[in-house]
């Protein structure tokens, strides 16, 4: 028994069914005498109905979740590289995928005899755009253990003008000889010159949504790894408390041996 193997086995049953398989799991494992294993299995949380689904599909179609985590590689590079035009043409894939894997998991719970409700699809739908938006978030979708939905702090990205300046179109020169050119030229001009400002205003709007997209999912990065971190703190202790335990009885098991042996060698001397 290994806990992986566990996980995996606990993370594949409806959420109803969970928290009895994990508590009989802990409880052969520290039948077993492996304190530490329990201790990590016990931890285990029960998955809500949208990581269940999750989870599900991740199991159920391994072929479906390639393209997936591939369009989300390609997307979060593409982004990386402020490639606006290549971004555009993901992103047109980017509603489709996640919207056939929604019902795609829906079909597939439907026919385990479970009827998911629109909160865990939701859930669902939720955790695919993180998927697509960040690759830690890819990771632990595709382990197939997720107990809680991933979190979507991270934007997805967004197809992104080039952020080059854009020159002013050339103002035609009004003709000395036509008294009526000018009139015509300054509404024109005018134009121009608003249609350049709206384009330089939505391509620093872009500029900030990219931005703000980056800082986000570097933010959700170190909230993850912060918790792995607290995860692992806490599996360090109690493998220290475990290892305390077994040495405090192996100390007291070699006591008791000297006294039995004390014991034998005095029934020896008496005969």
């Amino acid at each position: 028994m290994d806990f992986d193997t566990v996980a995996d086995e606990l993370y594949a049953l409806p959420p109803a069914e969970f928290t009895a398989a994990r508590d009989t799991a802990a409880g052969l494992a520290r039948k077993q005498g492996d304190r530490e294993l329990a201790a990590r299995v016990r931890k285990l949380r029960r998955p809500t109905g949208g990581a269940w689904l999750a989870n599900l599909l991740v199991r159920s179609h391994p072929e479906e979740i390639g393209p997936l985590l591939e369009l989300g590689r390609a997307l979060r590079a593409a982004q990386s590289d402020h490639a606006g035009a290549r971004l555009r043409e993901l992103s047109s894939r980017r509603h489709h995928l996640v919207t056939a894997l929604t019902a795609r998991a829906r079909r597939t719970a439907t026919e385990a005899g479970h009827s998911p409700g629109e909160p865990a699809l939701r859930e669902l739908e939720q955790t695919l755009r993180s998927v697509l938006a960040d690759g830690d978030a890819a990771e632990s979708f595709a382990a197939g253990h997720l107990a809680t939905a991933l979190d979507a702090t991270a934007p997805l990205p967004e197809p992104v003008p080039a952020l080059e300046p854009t020159p002013a179109p050339a103002v035609p020169e009004p003709e000395p000889a036509a008294a009526t050119e000018p009139r015509r030229t300054a509404p024109r001009a005018a134009q121009a010159a608003v249609r350049t400002a709206e384009r330089e205003a939505a391509q620093a709007a872009d500029a900030l949504e990219l931005r703000t997209a980056e800082h986000r999912s570097a933010a959700a990065r170190v909230r993850r790894s912060a918790r792995r971190l607290a995860d692992a703190e806490q599996a360090h202790r109690e493998a220290e408390r475990a290892e305390a335990e077994c040495a405090t009885a192996l100390a007291a098991a070699e006591r008791r041996a000297a006294q039995t042996r004390a014991e034998a060698d005095r029934l020896r001397r008496r005969t």
